[in-house]
């Protein structure tokens, strides 16, 4: 039987209607300009209320991953903390908060007293960028991480499983299986990671969520947690998702929250601090060059700790390599689909270390590039604002 065109059309309607409204409806719920995140994050108002609204679906997921999932996959130690009968929910809340709070002031405090007060031509030397953030940018990257860092209360019923042993994760010395766990525990927390950013520079989800925190275009390390809450939430939940499910030690998932959590602090130092000693025993680790240039270009580079995502899914980008391919913050065409369109099929897979820090070494120290700032016009199809917090700071 025909259906008539009328019909068809009317049906098409009735079902897209629906959806458009509770795109639009969520847009004003997300939406980062109305929150007032676009200007100055210093400020605490009723926009920053509506976290609760992201807060409520984390808690809400975890909650059902937690009681539903786990036990139906058999996935529980029963292996409870020593204090599990004093530890409350509410506890546990406070608890990880204030520990996430010190872990972002200690890691991006000792970089940025390092490298600004205790060896400040070591810091101009390493730098990747011709400008460092003023004081009222740095403030604001503060304050805007202070908000974020609120909302991993809703997170917290994970830790509250973790201490009463009711997920993977068991209390006690780590046993020889935590090695192979451990490595996959990386790598699963790392496509997690990777496939969530690569959905945040999505044309919705950028323009309403990731926005704010590429206002930071030329970033240093206190910028690693000025996150939109929902962003923070859409990382965190499946990390410790994956973290609940991989039978790992206590002490293992501690280690690789904390390394993790290092790892993306100084890929935002905008410093090669890689090629510090300790840093070369972890080789595998995307360079700081590289999530650098996702700050300057925008839609490339998303992976967090290492590249190889990038590489598979097209979306890796080298200005050094690859040129200029007209990546910009309203072009949302992927590295691959520019790199074919103008004529340039390297990947870029073969890149090492040792030629990136050649490549570098041919770079004008810092006082030299800093002649080449732009303070207002555009540069890679993007429009520089000096109102808007190190939007100005991308070179020519």
């Amino acid at each position: 039987v025909r259906s008539k065109p009328g019909l068809s059309l009317l049906l098409s309607v009735s079902c897209e209607l629906p959806t458009a409204m509770a795109a639009a409806t969520l847009g004003r719920l997300l939406d980062c300009r109305a929150r007032g995140y676009l200007d100055d994050t210093t400020k605490v108002g009723p926009g920053d209320l509506l976290m609760v609204v992201e807060m409520s679906i984390a808690a809400t997921i975890g909650e059902v991953y937690l009681t539903k999932v786990l036990p139906a996959l058999g996935l529980v130690s029963y292996s409870p903390s020593p204090n599990a009968e004093v530890m409350t929910r509410g506890m546990v809340a406070v608890f990880s908060t204030l520990n996430y709070m010190m872990m972002y002031f200690v890691v991006c405090g000792t970089i940025h007293y390092t490298y600004t007060k205790l060896y400040p031509e070591e810091g101009r030397r390493l730098s990747l960028q011709s400008k460092p953030m003023s004081d009222r940018e740095r403030t604001q990257a503060i304050a805007f991480s202070i908000k974020s860092i609120v909302s991993v209360s809703a997170a917290s019923n994970f830790m509250y499983y973790w201490v009463q042993g009711w997920t993977a994760v068991y209390w006690g010395m780590p046993k020889l299986l935590d090695i192979p766990m451990f490595v996959l525990a990386y790598i699963l927390v790392d496509i997690s990671a990777y496939l969530v950013h690569r959905t945040l520079h999505r044309p919705f989800w950028y323009r309403h969520v990731h926005k704010a925190h590429h206002l930071w275009k030329s970033p240093n390390a206190w910028v690693v947690s000025a996150l939109h809450p929902a962003e923070f939430l859409s990382l965190t939940v499946p990390t410790l998702a994956i973290l609940s499910t991989v039978p790992l030690s206590m002490f293992s998932v501690a280690s690789l929250l904390v390394w993790i959590f290092m790892c993306n602090t100084i890929d935002h130092s905008g410093m090669e601090l890689e090629n510090l000693p300790w840093l070369r025993l972890s080789f595998w680790q995307a360079p700081v060059e590289f999530h650098d240039n996702h700050h300057a270009f925008f839609h490339a580079n998303y992976g967090a700790m290492v590249e190889w995502w990038d590489i598979l899914g097209g979306t890796y980008y080298n200005p050094k390599k690859h040129g200029k391919l007209g990546l910009g913050e309203d072009q949302f065409k992927s590295a691959a689909e520019l790199r074919k369109e103008n004529g340039n099929t390297n990947t870029g897979a073969g890149r090492s270390r040792d030629a990136t820090s050649r490549s570098r070494a041919a770079t004008p120290p810092p006082s030299v590039r800093a002649a080449k700032v732009i303070t207002k016009g555009t540069t890679n199809g993007n429009e520089c604002d000096s109102n808007l917090p190190g939007s100005c700071h991308l070179m020519e």
